[in-house]
């Protein structure tokens, strides 16, 4: 086995990079991922395990992450909490600042949340930590007749490229 140090925003995207990515707003595959290719049964076990820590990592992170929302954010009137990332500027009494808008209707003026930006703020400094990766060492043999017009640039660092001899 190999080890490497990733930092925690790259297991994300090595998640993307073995499982592919759905647009959350319209569910529309953007990418397959590796593990839809078409390859060797070994190949695909040992990228099989290792999507599975990588799974149980994202999904590590995704918990600390519902616990910022819930530290920063505001529930609304069905209990659910949310961070927006604008609101409405209010002055000293707590009422909306109107402006009027290009027709000359009155609108409510708009600021960053500051709630939003430490959430923010907190959050990536999270995504920068590093943790170690044990994994099946790969070689780019394994994907000689893998056809692909997508990029697995975090899977990548983790391929040995041999010598040609």
């Amino acid at each position: 086995m190999e080890k490497i140090t990733l930092k925690l925003f790259e297991f994300y995207a090595l998640d993307a990079d073995l499982n592919g990515v759905v647009s959350q707003t319209t569910g529309e595959k953007l990418s397959s991922g590796l593990l839809q290719e078409k390859l060797p049964l070994i190949t695909k076990y040992w990228l099989t395990s290792l999507g599975k820590t990588v799974a149980a990592e994202k999904a590590a992170v995704e918990e600390l992450k519902n616990e910022l929302i819930k530290k920063f954010g505001k529930a609304d009137e069905n209990g659910n909490i949310s961070i927006p990332m604008v609101i409405d500027e209010t002055d000293t009494d707590g009422n909306p600042v109107q402006e009027p808008n290009a027709e000359g209707t009155l609108i409510n003026r708009r600021k960053l949340n500051p709630d939003y930006q430490e959430f923010e703020k907190e959050f990536n400094e999270l995504l920068q930590t590093e943790k170690e990766l044990e994994y099946k060492p790969f070689k780019l043999s394994d994907f000689e007749k893998v056809e692909t017009s997508d990029n697995y640039s975090t899977f990548f660092k983790l391929v040995q490229v041999e010598e040609v001899k």
